[in-house]
Parts: C-alpha cells; structure tokens; sequence
C-alpha cells in the first residue's frame, strides 16, 4: 500500500515499476480523489522533466472510490495486479482507527 505515488513535493515512486519487480500487488490511496489535470499542469510549469514525471501518473489504473469505515468519507484507490473487491476488503480490514490503512493496527 502507498499513500500516494508523489512524496515530499514530487519526488515520484512507480506502482508500475514496483508491481512489475516484485510480482505483487500494489495499492494507491488517497484520502482525496487524484485531480489528474492539476497536477498534469503543476508538472508542466515546474519540471523540465514533466514528460518523464507524467508517464508514472499515465501508467496507473482506474480510481476507484472505497468506503473504508461507515460513516466517514471515502478514500480513492488505485490498483495493479490486484481486483478492485479484493482491495476494497483489504482496506476495510486495515482501517482500524480511521478511514486511512494502518496495517500494524490491532483489532483488540
């Protein structure tokens, strides 16, 4: 699970690249649904590199809205090598304390 593909301003992880490596599933989530045109633009006026920067957002899947705790808003999730019903219970399953994953969280 990342929370994110960009860290620190956009210094950039590759779920693609991640995913392709280690044969496993990858998991995006954002507390807030990814505005694809934003940060295209932001990009584009920053980084003489913005092409390169891009492909990584190109790359990802679908986002898919998911409720992780009734009653609190969704968190949107993008996924590779994984179905979206299985990410969805695994989210459930880590959100212990709030609607974010802490997948070192204990139900007790």
């Amino acid at each position: 699970m990342l929370a994110g593909v960009s860290f620190v301003g956009f210094n950039l992880l590759d779920p693609t690249a991640i995913h392709k490596t280690f044969r496993k599933p990858v998991i995006v989530i954002s507390r807030t649904k990814p505005d694809s045109k934003a940060v295209k633009r932001v990009l584009q006026r920053h980084f003489e590199d913005w092409r390169i920067r891009w492909a990584v957002f190109e790359k990802l899947g679908s986002i898919h809205k998911s409720v992780s705790l009734a009653g609190e808003p969704p968190i949107y999730v993008e996924t590779l090598g994984a179905r979206i019903g299985w990410v969805s219970e695994l989210v459930q399953a880590f959100s212990v304390c709030s609607r974010v994953q802490s997948p070192f969280a204990s139900r007790d």
